[in-house]
Formats: C-alpha cells, sequence, structure tokens
C-alpha cells in the first residue's frame, strides 16, 4: 500500500484529474479519495458554541506527579 497526498483543482464539471507514478499503471488498485478544502479559513461552524458549553467545573486538572528518582547529570 502506497499514501499518495497531493493538491490539485477539481473543474468546473467536477472532475478530478489523477496521475499516478508509472510503476503503477496496468494494476487493479483500490482508491480512497478524502476531499479537504484548502480555501476554507476561519474557525470550523459551531466552533464557539461548543466552548461555550465547556462547564468550568469540569476543567482539567492535572493530578500531583509524584516524587521522581535522583539521576546522574548528563555530561
Amino acid at each position: 500500500m502506497e499514501t499518495i497526498k497531493l493538491t490539485t483543482q477539481i473543474d468546473d464539471t467536477g472532475t478530478l484529474r489523477l496521475e499516478l507514478p508509472a510503476q503503477w499503471a496496468n494494476r487493479a488498485v483500490d482508491v480512497l479519495v478524502v476531499l479537504h478544502s484548502t480555501t476554507e479559513q476561519g474557525w470550523p461552524s459551531n466552533y464557539f458554541d461548543a466552548i461555550d458549553a465547556i462547564d468550568a467545573d469540569d476543567m482539567l486538572e492535572r493530578p500531583d506527579q509524584g516524587v521522581f528518582e535522583e539521576r546522574a547529570a548528563l555530561e
């Protein structure tokens, strides 16, 4: 299995052209396409609503880390 990551453009007809290395020529392959817009900017939708929904009493706390052993200094 090989993973290929690229940024490309889908044309106005919705066609995505995918050119692969010649080593994959004349083979049957399974292809998984994950679409992620590269033009989106800003915060995800409902981001601030999700943050507002966090209860301050449920905030994470770091428990005591205990006592660690003394180690020799590096030279």
